[in-house]
């Protein structure tokens, strides 16, 4: 009897100390000079091991907070996960929209396949914040009159975050990790380019989907387009599915196959008008637009020319995306909600509106049109603060630094077009054969900015893939990727494969060979767009 005690205690002793070394973080202060930018103090609030279950080992959840500068700013809060059998590496888990919530970073990454294991499970310790600020109702951009707040949602928090997760995992484990990526999608997408572009000495990897890179053109588009909604544009269920007809009947069939996915993203534009779609008497009508949605659809899908420059010399926004207007997620609710908004309607279903109240005129019941010309000083002070365009990745790659990056061309809030563009201006600034070293790019064609739509006969598009196998295959092993393939599967606790498809890398796109099942990747090749 006395044997199996204690048998039974050698095997709860690991456990025991486990639990032991992760209680003993609770309480603990992170020394100020940890943390590169300023912050008035740094502690862990709560630290508990959490069991494991069937999908994930065992892990030390670690909570804190860094206290502000500014005594009328908000504490950031944190999350570390630490887990018991540790791989010596981290993922920063990036946000999404205005933050205001903790990111606990336990979760799947964006676009991950369901079969895939989450990174806490694969050993990785992960990190997340709320960046500095709560999601206060009913106008979280609220925070963006605060100096400290706004700057920490720029670029600050995640520093500040990496340092204080950094020195979390110091203490737990004796050593800082070996390798740290940052991934993230839409602003946490943003927030991966700043990593690039303001803290390359941080990171070994990144991955940016669906980045909000070009905020400041985003919001004020964003903002004009509520307008066109407001003024008697706005574009109900049915509307929008005539709008994304007409893309399909010009542009499906461009990539060899009619499957409701527009592969060959790039030339569509100029094949569409909208003013096809116009009633006759210029009224809305059952199957036609009026003057004012056809205004509407026009300017989505058309750049806006600025009268001058943002960071990085960028002097024009540019065009949405086209044939994938009517699926889940796409224009609405992004641009205009989801019911005609009021004269009066201040555009807090929107993102754009509170963000041009907030952020540039600063005057919370600002609504109707932004004279550009008249904020052109504050509007370029935002965009050098939010914008993360730098072509120059020059630290980045000489610290032997990965960037993925991903983008989905169904997306409606980020510009697809506005990407390439940075990308093939980087690319210039870099020399393509530097860039090449150091980057890789992919495209979901057809797919909404949170990554999912449907196919023509309603099964889902191919869109899930394992981008932080891809960067760390990339980091570790010197193995970079080439075409990945994209996978659907059903929903629920035992995940089937519905389809698959290469996700070619830009400026190619994946084009049907003419034979064979268009569910499956063999019956594809990656095709250039020029």
């Amino acid at each position: 009897m006395l044997g199996a005690l204690a048998f039974t205690a050698a095997l709860a002793g690991p456990a025991a100390a486990d639990e032991a070394a992760c209680k003993a973080l609770n309480g603990r202060i992170v020394p100020k000079e940890s943390i590169l930018l300023p912050v008035s103090g740094a502690r862990i609030t709560a630290a508990d091991l959490v069991p494991a279950t069937s999908t994930v080992q065992a892990y030390c959840k670690v909570l804190g907070e860094m206290a502000p500068i500014d005594p009328a700013a908000h504490p950031i809060l944190f999350q570390v996960n630490l887990p018991e059998q540790w791989n010596g590496k981290a993922v920063q888990y990036g946000g999404g929209g205005m933050n205001g919530n903790l990111v606990t970073a336990v979760g799947g990454l964006r676009d991950q396949m369901p079969v895939t294991p989450v990174p806490v499970a694969q050993g990785y310790a992960t990190m997340g914040t709320d960046s500095g600020h709560p999601d206060l109702k009913p106008d979280i951009q609220v925070f963006m009159l605060n100096d400290e707040e706004l700057i920490n949602y720029a670029h600050a928090a995640y520093k500040k975050t990496h340092d204080v997760a950094v020195a979390v995992m110091a203490m737990r484990y004796g050593k800082r990790p070996a390798r740290v990526y940052y991934f993230g999608g839409s602003e946490g997408g943003r927030e991966a380019m700043s990593a690039v572009q303001r803290y390359p000495q941080d990171y070994d990897g990144v991955v940016a989907t669906v980045p909000g890179m070009h905020f400041t053109g985003l919001f004020v588009d964003n903002q004009r387009y509520f307008n066109l909604s407001q003024q008697g544009g706005f574009l109900s269920n049915d509307d929008l599915k005539l709008v994304q007809r007409q893309a399909l009947d010009k542009c499906d069939k461009l990539d060899g196959v009619e499957d409701g996915i527009i592969a060959r993203y790039i030339g569509c534009h100029a094949l569409l008008d909208a003013k096809a779609l116009r009633c006759p008497d210029g009224k809305e009508g059952d199957a036609c637009l009026s003057d004012a949605q056809v205004t509407l659809v026009t300017s989505m899908r058309s750049s806006h020319e600025l009268g001058f420059p943002l960071a990085n010399g960028y002097t024009r926004t540019r065009p949405l995306s086209v044939g994938s207007e009517a699926i889940t997620a796409s224009v609405n609710p992004w641009i205009m909600g989801q019911e005609r908004p009021a004269a009066d309607d201040l555009g807090r279903a929107s993102l754009g509106p509170g963000v041009v109240r907030f952020l540039i005129v600063r005057d919370p019941q600002f609504r109707g049109e932004l004279d550009a010309a008249k904020y052109r000083t504050r509007i370029q002070q935002v965009s050098k603060l939010m914008d993360m365009t730098n072509p120059d990745l020059s630290a980045f790659a000489a610290r032997g630094g990965k960037l993925i990056m991903k983008e989905n061309t169904g997306d409606y809030i980020v510009s697809p077009y506005g990407v390439f563009e940075y990308y093939d201006n980087m690319t210039r600034r870099m020399g393509a054969a530097r860039a090449r070293q150091f980057t890789r790019f992919y495209v979901s064609p057809s797919v909404n900015h949170i990554g999912s739509a449907p196919a023509i006969d309603g099964s889902p598009v191919a869109d899930k893939v394992d981008l932080l196998g891809a960067l760390d295959a990339w980091v570790e092993k010197g193995t970079p990727p080439g075409t990945l393939i994209a996978t659907s599967f059903t929903p629920g606790a035992d995940p089937q494969a519905v389809a698959t498809r290469p996700m070619c890398q830009y400026p190619t796109y994946p084009h049907y060979t003419g034979d064979g099942d268009w569910k499956k990747a063999e019956n594809f090749t990656c095709r250039s767009l020029r």
